[in-house]
């Protein structure tokens, strides 16, 4: 007698889930809120870039880039946050529409508990300085990731800017290689899985820098050592030009962005 087979049964892939409603509302709240993305870096655009650079809230808010003059984003709005009522107020538990200039609504959802921002070069031009003088929220900004060249500049407008909350300041190398469109992913230098830092307005500021540089090991990527090579010639340089020194006191770190798929 001929043997058959034993039945193979293919996993199907559910594209959704009509149950969920009917799951408890305790259980639903706790699903949504294993939901939430992880910490995100969060690139902000100056208004004065917007020929070149769509935002990602142009779907969301029809019209809304009106002529005011406010920082956008091209970072992806946090997905809970279109999906219903219910996962929409747990993911506004975490995001805020934040940085509105003046009375500009504002337009980024930012997670100040954990996202990064980075400010590329172009939103430190001189034309810039207005928008960073009337711009609401910077006290609560905790991460703050900026292209060495613009270093001084930040210090310098920082200081007559509240960033009571400030506590990581990140140098990103290499950021004019993201592609438009490709979401980057901002990866910090690690030494040995220690995070290279200094506190800015203290005298060992730059003598820890060296004293990193002097201590990383022949395994560790030549790249990671030019980039806190650079970091500490910067901040030499800083305390040059910028004599009195800044008074706020963070980690400084050093990062590169790398491209990502999706």
């Amino acid at each position: 007698m001929e043997q058959r087979s034993p039945l193979l049964i293919k996993p199907h892939k559910a594209d959704s889930f009509p149950e969920f409603r009917k799951l408890p509302a305790e259980l639903r709240i706790k699903i949504w809120q294993f939901a939430i993305p992880e910490a995100r870096t969060v690139v902000i655009k100056s208004p004065h870039s917007r020929k070149t650079v769509p935002t990602s809230l142009d779907k969301v808010l029809p019209g809304g880039l009106d002529g005011a003059e406010t920082w956008q984003s091209p970072t992806a709005v946090p997905a809970l946050l279109h999906v219903n009522a219910e996962a929409r107020h747990e993911a506004l538990k975490h995001y805020s529409l934040s940085l509105g200039v003046s009375e500009a609504e504002p337009r980024v959802y930012i997670d100040f508990a954990r996202d990064t921002l980075f400010f590329g070069q172009s939103e430190f031009t001189p034309e810039c300085l207005p928008l960073w003088r009337k711009t609401k929220d910077f006290e609560k900004v905790q991460r703050l990731a900026i292209v060495p060249e613009t270093a001084w500049r930040a210090l310098q407008w920082t200081s007559e800017i509240d960033v009571a909350s400030l506590q990581t300041l990140i140098f990103v190398h290499d950021a004019e290689k993201i592609k438009p469109g490709c979401p980057p992913q901002l990866v910090e230098d690690e030494l040995s899985g220690t995070k290279i830092g200094l506190q800015l307005g203290l005298e060992q500021r730059v003598q820890q820098l060296e004293e990193a540089v002097t201590e990383i090991k022949t395994e560790i990527e030549s790249p990671v050592k030019q980039r806190i090579q650079a970091a500490m010639e910067e901040l030499e340089t800083l305390e040059r030009v910028l004599p009195g020194g800044w008074e706020k006191q963070v980690m400084v770190l050093t990062a590169v962005f790398r491209e990502t798929r999706g």
